[in-house]
Formats: structure tokens, C-alpha cells, sequence
């Protein structure tokens, strides 16, 4: 979504500047090297932390242009009629968006909006130095009595988006100007509101307030988990529509620098292009079963990650592992930090596993732990040697791959190539239905290197058709997900609470440790490699003494 807002700023159809919501990217060093050429600005280096935006930031300046999105189908369809799938995925994930913001926005907002005039205020307190606030307890009928006369009296109002009418409620509050002109208050909550916010209370005081407010939104929903994560935007990389378009994000609380890829191609694409092309192997030099010197991958998500730039001498992969590890290095002083890796889609989860693997082999970055990713509805990328070299990745505890799969979906299952096979951690999740909690109810649907007959696959493709469209939308992951986090959660509570292996949710490390048995813990290997032929030992025996029982009893009664 972000992405789309700064497209649309660029072409001059939102009323924001790029300048206004841009954060470190390739726009911005282009406007630092030409303000430097002017004699403007002394040194083009600036600390990437000094100038992010926040989740709330997007999140109220997208709310603030959502009737320019509402029209961006039409505006997509003058500039993007060479990428069909891509002003496609554009439109569902704007719809999709919009459900999120309609089913996460709290009921009452009224008591919303004056927290957030209870916030302002101990702010304006602190600056004007006073030892006593008058009780504000009289804040939200207050505020309710306002919305209504301004509902009647003005139009703009009423044709405002919810979020602008709260902000214009909180201004008129304090008696800034916001669209409108401040009313003469006959009321003692706002006399005094106004009195010790003169000369302290600005509007951009008011912005950042309602970023940092999450009361907007309700509790465990989407909007406000997101908010809550506490991620800041640091650098964007968007040269182009058909470029690769990627972000680098960060969590200042746990020092993780995350990488999220967007982009989607259509099941037609899929079909069509299941071309490989051959690439060096990073780990050749590293001794595991199934090594190679070449490793083959999909062209559709490698080729423009591996093509080497005429402007910079640099791929972008070669991009983004410079910006990694400057902004992690910048995030804890020079010290160690985790990374993650996200991507939606066939393209999006293609290019965050191909990135992740990359990143995992890679020596020169100190890293705090394994290399996370995340992918959702991702297709395979990657053939034999490919799949064997990230399992030595996680069996050497370099890579963790969480591979989110929808019971009824059909991009995970392509391309249908035999040369083709998937990696990671694969969690697959079910409806909320009576089969769906049945199958949750057992356990988390998770496997590891499970090999499935591609004519099964076949079978399960052709039931996937049906609802292929809506079974790899962002908004069916977050709700499958938050089903499965909750109904296992209850369980835990209920009818589980008294099973050791069942009655806690288990980490990413935890299936690691049952499904890959990483070899780094406690020599699970070695127990893994002794355990068959002592198997077999015992049940031989018992086998045979079994027989020697049968004929013992046979002599006696002869």
C-alpha cells in the first residue's frame, strides 16, 4: 500500500508530495546529490534511522487519500497496461486494505478521540510547567456534542473520512484551525483545553499523536497488531513500476532489520515461464550431502535479482545486503542483530526465499541469529541442489524458513515441473470450519521435507481451482492465521491445558528442533542415525523369540 501511495505521488495524482512521505530511497539520494551540487547541503551522508516513518504514519496518510486510491483502478489502467497482474494485485490489495481498516476501527470513537485530547493535554501540561490539571472527565460528551453540530452545520465534515473528522474534532478541540474555523467554545473542558495549549499545541504535535495512538483500532485486530509491532520504514526501493520493489524495515525494541518484497504475477505467468537459469552455488566449498558448483533457478525471480547493474556495478542483491548490513550495524551501534525476510505471492515469496538463502550463506554478515523467512502463497523456486544447500543452511542452524500455505490454494503447488521442489518449513493452514478445527485441534498442520507424488499434487490442484482467487489473498492469511493462533490458545486453556506436548503454541525453533532436528542440539543427528538399526535389532528379536515360544509349546503337546 505504501508503495502504491508513493507511485501515485509521483505521477501527481495524490494531494502529498513524494518529498513529504518519502523515506531513504533512490529519490532521495538523487535530491541530496543535486541540493550538494547547489551548494545546499554539506555531505550527502546521513544516518538511515534519522529519517524513517512509522507504521501509524502510512497507515493515517493512506486513510487521509483514500478516495484518491479509491479511483487509482482507472489511473493504474492509463499507466500500467503492460502489467496487467501487477495493476491486479494493486486493486485486491487496496480493496483487501479497506476491509482491514472497516473490521479493525473501533466502534465508539468518541472515546477513542479523547485519550487522544488526554494525551495532548499532559503534553501541553509538561510544557507550560503547571502543577495542576483541571479533570477532564467530560472530554468525550464533549467531544460527542461537537461531532453532531459539526455533522449539521458543515458539509466538508460530513464528506471527510472518519480519521479527518477526528482530527478535525481534536483541533476545534484546542481551538487550532484545521479546515474549519474554531467555534467559540462555551464549554469549561475546552476553555481550559485551549488555555494550556496557547502558544504549545501545534498541528503537527496533533499528527504525531494520532500516529502513536492505537486506540483507534481494536484489540487483536490487524490494523492494530501491525501498529503495535513497532516497524519503522527505513530505506524503499521503487526505481520503477517493473523493477523490483522491495523495503528494509526495522524494530529499534528487538534489533531486526526485516526485508519485505512485494510483487504478483498471474497463474498464467506460472504456467508459461518455467525457465531456469544456472548460478554458481555460494556453499560449494561447504561439505554436505547433495552439494553442487551450480545451482538452477526459476529466471522469472532470479534473473533481474542476479543481473548485475550498468549504473552501480552492483546487483540488487548485492544492493540489498550493503544497506542490511549498514542499517543493522547503525541499529545497535556496530553490534549483532537479527534478520528477517518476507514476501508475498509467486514473486514476492520467490524473491524473499531466494534473498534469504543468499544472505544465510554469506560470512561477512554478523548476524545474532538465523536468518528468518516468511513467505506466504510462495511458489517453488528452485531445483534438486538448490533444495539440498538450504537444508544444510538450517540443519547448520544459518536459515529458518516458514513457508505459509493455504489448504486450498494453488500457487504453492506450481510450477508443476519435476526439476522443481520446495524448501523450508512448510505450516499449512485450514478454514475455520468443522474440518478445519478437527485438523487444528490434533496439532498445527507443519511439515518439513515432506515429498507428496506430483499426481497427488495434480488432484489437489484441479480441487484448488475454484477458489484459487481468494485462497492466496493477504486478508484469508491474516484470518486462517489468527484462527489457528486463538483456537490453539483456547485449546491450551481447555481441554489441552493437561497435555505437556500440546498445551503451548511452539516457535519456529521448536519445529526446527522436532522436523529438521538440527544438529547443533544435544546430537540429535547421531540419535537419528543409531535409532533404525536398534529398532531393528529389538524387533528382530522379539521376532524370534516368539518362534522359539511357538515351538517349545509345539514339542510339549506333541
Amino acid at each position: 500500500v505504501y508503495s502504491k501511495l508513493r507511485e501515485l505521488s509521483m505521477l501527481g495524482h495524490a494531494s502529498v508530495k513524494l518529498v513529504d512521505i518519502d523515506v531513504n530511497s533512490h529519490q532521495s539520494l538523487a535530491r541530496k546529490k543535486e541540493m550538494k551540487r547547489l551548494g545546499l547541503l554539506e555531505s550527502e551522508d546521513e544516518p538511515y534511522l534519522d529519517n524513517t516513518k512509522t507504521a501509524g504514519f502510512v497507515v493515517r496518510t493512506v486513510l487521509d487519500e483514500y478516495e484518491m486510491f479509491e479511483a487509482s483502478n482507472e489511473l493504474s489502467a492509463v499507466f500500467s497496461q503492460a502489467n496487467h497482474a501487477a495493476m491486479v494485485y494493486d486493486a485486491s490489495l487496496l480493496s483487501e486494505f479497506k476491509t482491514w481498516v472497516e473490521e479493525s476501527r473501533v466502534k465508539q470513537l468518541d472515546s477513542a478521540t479523547e485519550e487522544v485530547i488526554k494525551t495532548l493535554r499532559e503534553e501541553c501540561v509538561k510544557h507550560q510547567l503547571l502543577v495542576k490539571e483541571r479533570s477532564s472527565a467530560n472530554v468525550c460528551r464533549d467531544v460527542a456534542r461537537r461531532r453532531c453540530s459539526l455533522g449539521e452545520k458543515r458539509r466538508s465534515f460530513q464528506e471527510a473520512t472518519w480519521l479527518k473528522q477526528e482530527r478535525t474534532l481534536i483541533a476545534d478541540h484546542f481551538g487550532i484551525r484545521c479546515g474549519i474555523s474554531p467555534s467559540n467554545s462555551n464549554c469549561d473542558i475546552r476553555d481550559n483545553s485551549r488555555g494550556i495549549s496557547r502558544g504549545v499545541l501545534t498541528e503537527s504535535m496533533i499528527e504525531k499523536t494520532i500516529e502513536k495512538s492505537h486506540d483507534y483500532f481494536q484489540e487483536g485486530s490487524s490494523l492494530r497488531n501491525l501498529l503495535e509491532a513497532g516497524l519503522e520504514v527505513v530505506w524503499f526501493s521503487d526505481r520503477h513500476p517493473s523493477d523490483i520493489i522491495y523495503c528494509i524495515c526495522v524494530n529499534r525494541e528487538t534489533a531486526t532489520v526485516t526485508v519485505v518484497f512485494r510483487g504478483q504475477e498471474s497463474l498464467f505467468d506460472l504456467f508459461r515461464d518455467s525457465a531456469m537459469t544456472s548460478y554458481s552455488n555460494p556453499i560449494m566449498h561447504e561439505d554436505y550431502e547433495g552439494n553442487s558448483k551450480f545451482i538452477n533457478l526459476r529466471a522469472a525471480v532470479s534473473d533481474e535479482m542476479m543481473r548485475v547493474r550498468r549504473d552501480n556495478k552492483k546487483s540488487t542483491i548485492d544492493e540489498i545486503r550493503g544497506k542490511v548490513d549498514k542499517i543493522g550495524k547503525e541499529l545497535t551501534d556496530g553490534g549483532l542483530y537479527h534478520l528477517s525476510v518476507a514476501g508475498h505471492g509467486s514473486l514476492g515469496g520467490g524473491l524473499a526465499t531466494v534473498v534469504g538463502f543468499y544472505l544465510a550463506s554469506d560470512p561477512s554478515l554478523e548476524l545474532a541469529s538465523a536468518v528468518r523467512v516468511f513467505t506466504f502463497a510462495s511458489a517453488r523456486v528452485g531445483c534438486k541442489a538448490f533444495q539440498q544447500g538450504f537444508k544444510h543452511l538450517e540443519e547448520t542452524g544459518r536459515l529458518q524458513h516458514a513457508r505459509f500455505t493455504n489448504s486450498n490454494e494453488t500457487v504453492s503447488l506450481l510450477p508443476v515441473c519435476d526439476v522443481y521442489h520446495h524448501v523450508g518449513m512448510q505450516l499449512r493452514l485450514h478454514k475455520p470450519t468443522s474440518a478445519g478445527r478437527q485438523r487444528t485441534r490434533q496439532s498445527l498442520d507443519v511439515s518439513y521435507n515432506s515429498s507428496v507424488s506430483r499426481l497427488g499434487e495434480a488432484f489437489r490442484f484441479m480441487l484448488s481451482c475454484l477458489s484459487a482467487g481468494k485462497s492466496s489473498r493477504l486478508s484469508e492469511y491474516q484470518h486462517r492465521m489468527h484462527f489457528a493462533r486463538e483456537y490453539r490458545l483456547a485449546l491450551s486453556d481447555g481441554v489441552l491445558r493437561f497435555d505437556k506436548k500440546r498445551n503451548h503454541l511452539k516457535s519456529l525453533n521448536d519445529y526446527y528442533l522436532m522436523k529438521c532436528r538440527l544438529s547443533d542440539y544435544m546430537g540429535f543427528t547421531k540419535k537419528r542415525e543409531s535409532m533404525p538399526s536398534f529398532l531393528l535389532f529389538f524387533l528382530v528379536s522379539c521376532l524370534i523369540s516368539f518362534e522359539i515360544a511357538i515351538l517349545f509349546k509345539f514339542i510339549a503337546v506333541w
